[in-house]
Formats: structure tokens, C-alpha cells, sequence
């Protein structure tokens, strides 16, 4: 990933990440995390699951972190646009989802059916990873942001591919991939 994306998370989403000390693995790497970037979150029902909304225009993100209630190290960071997309516009996403994953590794693309509205699929940028128990706070902070700075790219560049009309779409994706 270009070095510029990485920092695009801190200028999108206002986000400023201090360099810290190492610290011991534990729930309070998320919450400090939140913390640090002044983003404002909602514990989950299961211990070490957080939510927050990302202000990414042209929409709010919304990412989920969460570390594994089975394997409490491992932490899952799945971000997802505030909207769903037309069913119809499926076959162009999921190309676009496809591409994505082959050229990029920091978040797989995933397009998935809306269970609220069956007429609407959603789109989701997922991440996980074994977090060490020696890791510091500094390298725990760079993760997330990569991974959030990625999703933030993946639905930056679908979003043209969902607002033109259905014509437009194989020129938007040619340009895309």
C-alpha cells in the first residue's frame, strides 16, 4: 500500500496516532486505540467488540473491531459504507469486489445480501489478524489504520462505479482495475 493512503486515514477521519511504548496484549488496545484517534465508539455486546463511524466522503463508514471472543487474540476489523447498493448493480460490484481482492491485500472485498432489504446487496472490507501478546501500542495503531486506510480506498473507488447509470459501468471499471 502507497505510503500516502496510510496517512489519508489520519486526514480523512481526523485521526492522529501518538507513537507509544510497548505495552502487554489486552482488551484496552482497541479502546486506547479509539481513544487516540478521537473517534467517539460503542462497546459491542461481547467483550472487546467496538463501533465507529468514519467520516469518508462521500459516506460514513462504519468499522467494526473486535477481538475474538474464541481466540482473544485475533482481531477481526470489518468496515462497511452507511448505504446498500441495488441488487441489480450486483454483477458490476461483485467484478469490482473481485479485482479488488487480486491487486490489494490489506482488506478483502466482500459483497454480500442485504437481510434487511432483499432488493439491496451490501459490501464490506474485512481484515484479520493474530495480535502477539508483545505488541505495541504503536504497531497495533498502524494495523488498523492500514486496514481502515484501505477500506477507505476500496469504497472511494466503488463509489463511481454505484452512481453512474448502468451504461457507464464497464468504462468506470476498465478505468478501476
Amino acid at each position: 500500500m502507497p505510503h500516502g493512503s496510510t496517512q489519508r486515514i489520519h486526514t480523512v477521519a481526523g485521526l492522529n496516532i501518538e507513537s507509544m511504548t510497548s505495552e502487554l496484549l489486552s482488551e484496552n488496545l482497541t479502546e486506547r486505540y479509539m481513544r487516540a484517534c478521537g473517534l467517539r465508539s460503542l462497546r459491542g455486546e461481547h467483550e472487546g467488540e467496538y463501533f465507529a463511524v468514519v467520516d469518508a466522503h462521500p459516506r460514513r463508514l462504519h468499522v467494526h473491531l473486535e477481538m475474538a471472543p474464541s481466540f482473544g487474540d485475533m482481531l477481526t476489523i470489518q468496515v462497511t459504507p452507511a448505504c446498500l447498493f441495488p441488487l441489480a448493480d450486483k454483477s458490476w460490484i461483485t467484478h469490482f469486489a473481485d479485482t479488488w481482492n487480486q491487486q490489494n491485500h490489506e482488506v478483502t472485498a466482500i459483497v454480500h445480501r442485504s437481510t434487511s432489504d432483499r432488493q439491496r446487496i451490501g459490501v464490506s472490507a474485512r481484515r484479520s489478524q493474530w495480535i502477539r501478546e508483545d505488541i505495541s501500542f504503536e504497531d497495533f495503531a498502524s494495523f488498523v489504520d492500514r486496514a481502515i486506510a484501505a477500506a477507505i480506498d476500496l469504497f472511494a473507488g466503488l463509489t463511481p462505479v454505484v452512481e453512474l447509470p448502468s451504461s457507464a459501468h464497464s468504462l468506470q471499471l476498465g478505468k478501476a482495475s
